[in-house]
C-alpha cells in the first residue's frame, strides 16, 4: 500500500512540475507591443524602368500570444491602394533580446483602389506570405528591436529572413 502511496505521490508531482514549466513557457511568449512604422517605399518598375514612390503604414499588434500585420499601401498623395493582413500567433518571444518569431497562418489582401497598381513591395509580400502558407501552413517571421528611444516613442525594427531594417513609432510596450 505504502509502494502505491509513494509512486502516486511521485506521479503528481512530476505532473505539478510539468504544470508549472509549461505554465511558465507560455506566460513567458506573452507579450504586449503594438508598433506602427511609416516609409517610403521608392523601387524600379521592373517593365517601364521608372522610379516608383508609395507610402507605407505597417502596424505590428502582438497581444498576448497572438500576431497581427497590417501592411497598409498608399499613393504619395495618400489615396489607399490596398491593405495587406497577415494573422497568426507568437510562437517565441525572448525579451531579453526584444526578439519575437511569428507564425503567420492567413494573409489576405483587400484592394481599395485596383486602378492603383500595387507598389512592389506589397507585391512580393503577398506572393512570399501566400505561398509559403499554402505550402507549408505557415509565414515565419522574425522581429527584433533592435533599439528603442522611450523618450522619443520610437524604436528600430530588423526583420527575417528580409533583413529589413524600419523605424517605427512606439504606440504601446510592455
Amino acid at each position: 500500500m505504502i509502494k502505491y502511496l509513494k509512486v502516486a505521490l511521485s506521479g503528481a508531482l512530476l505532473a505539478l512540475v510539468i504544470g508549472v514549466i509549461v505554465l511558465q513557457h507560455i506566460k513567458a511568449t506573452e507579450v504586449d507591443i503594438v508598433l506602427s512604422c511609416r516609409n517610403e517605399l521608392v523601387a524600379t518598375n521592373p517593365q517601364t524602368h521608372e522610379i516608383e514612390h508609395h507610402s507605407l503604414i505597417a502596424d505590428f499588434a502582438l497581444q498576448k500570444r497572438s500576431a497581427s500585420i497590417s501592411y497598409r499601401y498608399f499613393t504619395t498623395d495618400g489615396i489607399p491602394i490596398a491593405t495587406l493582413q497577415l494573422k497568426g500567433d507568437v510562437l517565441s518571444a525572448n525579451k531579453d533580446k526584444d526578439t519575437y518569431i511569428l507564425n503567420l497562418v492567413s494573409s489576405e489582401l483587400i484592394r481599395h483602389n485596383s486602378e492603383l497598381s500595387l507598389p512592389l513591395h506589397g507585391t512580393h509580400l503577398e506572393a512570399f506570405a501566400s505561398r509559403n502558407i499554402t505550402k507549408e501552413g505557415v509565414h515565419n517571421l522574425t522581429i527584433q528591436i533592435v533599439s528603442r528611444d522611450e523618450a522619443e516613442n520610437t524604436a528600430l525594427l530588423y526583420f527575417l529572413p528580409s533583413t529589413n531594417i524600419c523605424a517605427c513609432s512606439l504606440v504601446t510596450m510592455g
